[in-house]
């Protein structure tokens, strides 16, 4: 088993500088209505370059709030310090550490050996951790107004994350990382204040039983004499994940992510340009990804303008496009990682043959296509 020591960053489950050099080389020479969260979520698109507590091959695998104006954070804008933003970071990365510390303990049981695959005993993939960046904060900050640390403290719920990655999703599995759960809110090491249970519109994907998440979250309104909202939401994009809000005894906040491997994949590269689309900030790295989809960008201030509707238009597209990508990872058959395989995403080309009408997104903002210029991106700052 490997076990992973992270602080401020991310490693997707599947990838380590070995197998970005892979996927790259490989992506080179043989191609093989979004509904957003109504509060902040832990994003996990920047990755470390540490290995994840992790297994090995696996079978049934299984969106931030929008700001008001996702402006970027200027040099002159009104926002926290660098060193207070710092600071905050440096006592979210404590929480980050103690957090992994519970779930490692916790979980790392229900993660099978180097030996195994996941199965019904075993079904947990990976553990990932991270921490929102000082300059992030700084970002968010700005964003939301915010210019005190009790400020930031009392409206960033997303400066502290973890993911439990799911590598077998079969009704029950996911119960067995809630029971876990359980056990730490009753012996007080982690404190739940809200639940939410995001799941597609189709019941039968249903695949964790929502008394477990009742008894979690009662148990911990009755532990700490709170009110802890505990809710499902119907996402017409099939994305699937159940997400638990914590507090920390310092004041912060944070976010546990429970989720399948598939979707969790794909989720790492649609959060890039659902950012350049809500006009929020990215990576330098990724400015050709952001070239690729600036034609969906509306130009100047008369959005009315002919140009500008073609641009809202191609845009609609490009969301349907993605709402049908996250239903085509949440229906894969059974898959197995391996580092010389590069990961298929639905094509434009099979989307429109489904739909069977012509469309105006052009190939190279194919998701697949994205997924190689981001791998490519990720392995050149990696090196």
């Amino acid at each position: 088993m490997k076990i992973n020591i992270i602080s401020s960053a991310y490693n997707s489950a599947s990838i380590n500088k070995k197998t970005n050099y892979l996927n790259v080389n490989l992506l080179n020479n043989r191609f093989i209505n979004l509904q957003h969260l109504q509060t902040d979520a832990v994003s996990f698109s920047s990755r470390g370059k540490q290995p994840s507590l992790q297994a090995k091959p696996f079978s049934n695998p299984i969106v931030t709030t929008p700001a008001a104006n996702g402006k970027l954070l200027s040099a002159k804008e009104r926002t926290i310090t660098n060193h207070l933003a710092q600071q905050i970071f440096e006592q979210a990365e404590g929480d980050t550490c103690r957090l992994k510390s519970i779930l490692r303990k916790s979980i790392s049981g229900l993660i099978p050996n180097d030996d195994n695959f996941c199965d019904f005993t075993h079904p947990v993939f990976s553990l990932e951790f991270r921490t929102k960046s000082a300059n992030s904060i700084r970002e968010k900050a700005s964003q939301k107004y915010l210019h005190t640390k009790e400020g930031v403290v009392s409206n960033l719920h997303d400066l502290v994350g973890a993911r439990i990655i799911m590598g077998n999703a079969q009704k029950g599995c996911i119960d067995k990382v809630i029971d876990q759960i359980i056990e730490c809110v009753r012996d007080r090491k982690l404190k739940i204040i809200e639940v939410e249970n995001h799941i597609p519109t189709d019941k039968k994907y249903q695949y964790v039983s929502q008394t477990k998440l009742r008894k979690l979250a009662q148990l911990s309104s009755d532990l700490y004499g709170i009110i802890v909202p505990e809710r499902i939401t119907r996402r017409e994009n099939g994305y699937m994940g159940v997400h638990l809000m914590l507090a920390f005894p310092d004041g912060l906040f944070g976010e546990i992510q429970i989720l399948g491997y598939d979707v969790a994949l794909f989720k790492e590269l649609e959060d890039i340009p659902y950012k350049i689309l809500q006009g929020k900030s990215t990576k330098k790295k990724y400015a050709e990804i952001a070239r690729v989809l600036s034609p969906m960008l509306p130009i100047g201030e008369d959005l009315t303008s002919a140009d500008n509707i073609e641009r809202a238009k191609l845009k609609k597209e490009f969301i349907a496009y993605t709402t049908a990508a996250y239903k085509y990872e949440r229906e894969k058959p059974t898959a197995y990682l391996s580092i010389d395989t590069v990961p298929h995403f639905l094509s434009i080309d099979e989307f429109s043959k489904m739909y069977k009408r012509k469309l105006h997104l052009t190939p190279d903002m194919d998701f697949n296509n994205l997924y190689k210029l981001k791998m490519a991106a990720d392995y050149k700052t990696s090196e």
